[in-house]
């Protein structure tokens, strides 16, 4: 009886994941896959120590957002993370911390408010879950802008160059950007003429 229970239950979560996916028009189709790619470039970008690279004679230094490491360039010998930016008094650094957080907040609860838009119950189809959906994707490409003005600003004339880390964390603010616009257009809900 239980099994049986579970089957079903499983079959019912599956189709209602295929049937929510399937009557979600194009444009939030798109805007789903766009912003899922914005939260795997936003996780990176927020984790990694890659930021800002000086590459002088080995050890090089890595600036990220929370530390900075120094290590060599191959993988025989681990990085070694020295110095913390976590509580750091510089008000330019604590500004830039500040800003990614609301970004990366803000773009992960854009994600969810989607995917609720394009398959909970009550939230499916709801132009008010779109809009609030378009709103937190605003919200971090805003925040992430701020964060990466301040960065580059801060970090342009230490004699290193800009690392993947703060070009991800840019990439993450375009496609928030972009999702954002996108879910305007395309999550006005049920009853409007743009998704009929």
């Amino acid at each position: 009886m239980i099994l049986l229970w579970r089957k079903t239950t499983s079959a019912t979560i599956t189709m209602g994941v295929k049937d929510g996916f399937m009557s979600a028009n194009t444009i939030v189709k798109i805007v789903f896959f766009v912003v899922l790619l914005a939260v795997i470039v936003n996780w990176i970008a927020f984790c990694t120590t890659s930021w800002y690279v000086v590459k002088g004679t080995p050890p090089y230094t890595y600036h990220g957002l929370w530390r900075s490491c120094s290590g060599t360039a191959s993988s025989s010998s681990p990085a070694k993370c020295s110095f913390v930016y976590d509580g750091s008094p510089d008000d330019d650094l604590d500004a830039i911390q500040a800003f990614a957080i609301f970004g990366f907040i803000a773009l992960n609860v854009g994600f969810l408010l989607i995917v609720l838009y394009m398959f909970w119950g009550s939230c499916k189809g709801n132009g008010e879950a779109g809009l609030a959906a378009a709103i937190t994707l605003f919200v971090s490409a805003g925040s992430w802008l701020i964060s990466v003005a301040i960065f580059g600003a801060k970090f342009q004339n230490l004699g290193g160059n800009l690392g993947y880390s703060f070009a991800l964390a840019v990439c993450a603010l375009i496609l928030a950007l972009v999702g954002g616009i996108l879910m305007i257009i395309g999550g006005r809900g049920k009853n409007s003429v743009i998704s009929k």
